[in-house]
């Protein structure tokens, strides 16, 4: 199994037109998903009068998530390597458990406030909101710097942006 990673490993090294289109579209869904955020978060600060548009936001973040979630587990190999050359075992483990955590409390969150979030229940939906949008802003942020670190080295993407070719 460890000659099995080794060679991944070694392979990994050459980034293909595919890769550059992967990593790409992982970091301009990582820009996304904070947007959104961002623009949820201040939605949920709001009246109560907001809770309809506040649910189609809160829908639209989720279907960004979930389809990016797609594309990050068929990368998620290149994201291991990245973390290896900047983290001790140990960090990537406490790393990966933390990102499983949100993943099912993220689940949670959407189970529990979509498809429509009650006007009744807004206060409610602004707390639990706010720790949510939190998390998962911090999660994005944490990924880009990761993915966007390791694909310069790799030449996936150039300084200031990504290249697509």
């Amino acid at each position: 199994m460890n000659d099995k990673v080794a060679s991944d490993r070694v392979m990994v090294q050459a980034a293909s037109d595919e890769d550059r289109a992967n990593w790409a579209q992982l970091i301009d869904d990582h820009k996304r998903i904070a947007e959104q955020c961002i623009v949820l978060a201040d939605l949920a600060q709001g009246s109560r009068e907001q809770s309809g548009l506040a649910s189609r936001k809160l829908i639209e973040l989720a279907v960004t998530v979930a389809r990016h979630l797609d594309l990050e587990d068929e990368v998620i190999d290149r994201t291991v390597v990245a973390m290896e050359a900047k983290y001790s075992p140990d960090t990537i483990a406490t790393m990966e458990e933390n990102l499983d955590i949100l993943r099912s409390d993220w689940k949670a969150f959407i189970g529990r406030w979509l498809p429509v979030i009650k006007p009744s229940e807004w206060e409610k939906f602004g707390v639990q909101a706010e720790s949510m949008l939190d998390r998962l802003s911090s999660q994005v942020m944490l990924e880009t710097e990761i993915l966007y670190d390791h694909a310069l080295r790799d030449g996936v993407v150039r300084p200031g942006g990504a290249v697509l070719h």
